[in-house]
């Protein structure tokens, strides 16, 4: 990996040398600590996630609004012996204007502005996948935005199953406070080389409405539904139709946080347990989601207070929060601390460059 980055550098480098416009660094620096007490649950493990995160990378802008980028995400869990725990290469085209964007390549899944709860990605998996594989194309305008989105993230191999994701997300706002919209997401979880006719289709239809609101309090309520249609084609069981129904609330000021989510429904992950051909179980090689979404009570409520701020021209950004978690039986505890810094300096520009 490292001598491709230098070689992409070194491209980039020339290029920007002969007829640049404009290069730029930008960089991203963040501390993840998830702490999760899961334990007698049966959903998820207790356990400490605690790492750095550096996104690196260099640019290079010409005509206005089209950048290519080349650069790393490198992570580092706190207590590992090793150097560096995982390094991926960060590399893609994007354009962009003041409505619309596109990218594509390997980049930052800030990118991306669609809505998606924890129904489709933990807190746990954002962390470890920082980045999206494949293509974006967005919209935003005063009062809307649309979004679609192709995440490869599983290559076919004797070692690894073929895994892709389709992303739909758009909304819009009305009569002043209100608000409404929709995400979707397919996932296809397919083979490996070692073995065929073991795909399953995972399907997550979320539409909600709601209304932003401020008395004192910042207010965020929303309304919503989360429909999935799951399939396991190496069994005859045709689609599985889990669905719920979720009611989000949030008040806030001075950077302070309450906010409360219920889900009150089917569980979302009924092929967790299931073993594929190669006898390894789908578990969390399908699901993404907050694991609690998979409780067998039909109820999970997740509480969280805390704190969160952006300082210095909101180029730093910190939040803490402790949230709890009630899948209908019991409760259970959950704290997380981010703290994350990202410069993003004009090196060169050819308007302004003094020959």
């Amino acid at each position: 990996m490292g001598r491709k980055f230098v070689i992409l550098l070194l491209c980039l480098l020339a290029l920007s040398s002969a007829s640049a416009q404009e290069l730029f660094f930008d960089g991203e620096l963040s501390t993840h600590f998830d702490n999760t007490e899961y334990t007698g649950s049966g959903i998820g493990d207790s356990r400490t996630v605690f790492a750095v995160r550096i996104i690196p990378t260099l640019g290079y802008r010409f005509d206005g609004n089209h950048s290519v980028v080349v650069g790393a995400e490198l992570l580092k869990d706190f207590g590992s012996h090793r150097f560096m725990d995982k390094a991926k290469i960060v590399a893609y085209y994007q354009f962009e204007n003041s409505r619309y964007g596109a990218n594509a390549g390997i980049f930052q899944r800030k990118k991306l502005v669609g809505c998606y709860s924890r129904a489709f990605f933990s807190d746990a998996y954002l962390i470890y996948n920082p980045t999206v594989q494949g293509v974006a194309g967005r919209y935003t305008g005063s009062n809307g935005f649309a979004e679609i989105a192709v995440d490869w993230d599983g290559l076919y191999s004797a070692q690894v199953r073929e895994k892709f994701r389709v992303l739909l997300s758009g909304g819009g706002s009305f009569a002043k406070i209100g608000y409404a919209g929709a995400s979707f997401s397919m996932q296809h979880f397919a083979n490996k080389s070692t073995f065929q006719g073991n795909v399953v289709d995972n399907l997550i239809l979320n539409p909600y409405i709601g209304a932003k609101f401020s008395a004192f309090f910042d207010f965020d309520i929303r309304l919503g539904g989360v429909i999935t249609a799951q399939r396991d084609r190496k069994t005859d069981e045709g689609w599985i139709l889990p669905a719920g129904g979720e009611l989000y609330f949030k008040m806030s000021r001075w950077g302070l946080y309450i906010d409360n989510n219920l889900y009150a429904g089917a569980s979302l992950t009924p092929l967790y347990h299931t073993v594929g051909k190669d006898g390894i179980a789908y578990a969390d090689n399908l699901y993404t989601l907050d694991p609690f979404y998979g409780t067998s009570h039909k109820i999970y409520n997740r509480t969280g207070i805390g704190y969160s701020r952006t300082f210095a021209s909101e180029r730093v950004s910190v939040k803490a929060e402790m949230a709890l978690q009630y899948d209908g039986k019991k409760m259970y505890c959950q704290q997380l601390v981010g703290i994350s810094a990202t410069i993003a300096p004009i090196l060169y520009n050819k308007k302004n460059h003094k020959k």
